[in-house]
């Protein structure tokens, strides 16, 4: 009894000076105990004394995909569980515990997030955004490698141009035959006008990114935007529809999903899980 608080030590005696037993009903424990003979579920506490849980629950977080199927196939709850896909959320959820075969109490989950990689979010939170000449030389030199085919290599070319000038005067600008335009341009040395020169940009240029992380390669193309002010050039990109490319790419982790539940390597058994869009 010294071990024990006093409230705690009084109760042990009250219920041992009552001669009264825990009632196992419907497999809980519960115990009415004076001396106001108040009613105690004693299920919860009876659980967490023993090696392990009375029945799975909990989240667990996984970082691939091929991780999500090795614990679907794992749990074996084909019967009682559904996959949800939510494309909004870009989650895949495992409910196993689900109202499939009957009441479920639908806490037992596995959940993977397709996370987008750090240059996806790079070029995604830059987009429309306004730099100034070098800014722009900087951004487009820091993240080269994520620029894909001829327009992208003479966008490195404005960039590194930029970058190397020690000044430079920018005119006038023309539209060419081949939808790029010609910068018009003057480079200012002591305050001197020098060489003039002429600076072709791209109308458009080309990534090559890993849009989710442990997922494969997409192309995405960008519009190059500039505007002319006081010898000055500022410059933006606007990608193509990346929600689409997205979407595509998550749609993607969804089918592996649905065909790993149907068809599997010769010899191995297919998970069974039936596989819904939608939030669980």
């Amino acid at each position: 009894m010294d071990a024990l608080n006093a409230p705690t030590a009084q109760l042990v005696r009250d219920i041992t000076a009552a001669g009264l037993e825990p009632k196992v009903i419907a497999g809980t424990t519960h115990l009415i105990a004076p001396p106001s003979f108040q009613h105690i579920d004693l299920t919860g506490k009876i659980e967490q004394a023993q090696p392990a849980p009375n029945r799975l629950r909990g989240t667990i977080a996984l970082g691939s995909l091929e991780s999500l199927l090795t614990y679907l196939a794992d749990q074996r709850a084909q019967s009682s569980g559904y996959v949800y896909a939510d494309i909004d959320a870009r989650t895949i959820t495992a409910v196993f515990n689900d109202t499939k075969a009957g009441p479920g109490w639908r806490d037992h989950r596995a959940v993977f997030a397709a996370v987008l990689t750090p240059e996806a979010k790079r070029w995604l939170d830059k987009d429309g955004e306004v730099f100034s000449q070098t800014e722009f030389a900087e951004f487009i030199e820091d993240n080269m490698a994520d620029l894909h085919g001829e327009d992208a290599e003479k966008l490195l070319t404005v960039a590194t141009t930029i970058a190397a000038a020690t000044g430079i005067n920018f005119s006038s600008a023309k539209r060419l035959q081949d939808g790029q335009t010609q910068l018009t341009y003057v480079e200012t040395v002591n305050a001197t006008a020098g060489a003039e020169g002429g600076l072709s940009i791209p109308k458009t240029f080309t990534l090559g990114l890993r849009l989710f992380k442990n997922g494969g390669g997409y192309k995405l193309t960008a519009r190059l935007k500039y505007r002319l002010n006081s010898g000055a050039v500022k410059f933006h990109y606007e990608l193509e529809r990346p929600e689409n490319a997205i979407e595509d790419a998550f749609t993607g982790y969804v089918e592996q999903v649905r065909s790993a539940t149907v068809n599997t390597p010769e010899g191995a058994t297919p998970l069974g899980y039936t596989v819904l869009i939608g939030k669980p």
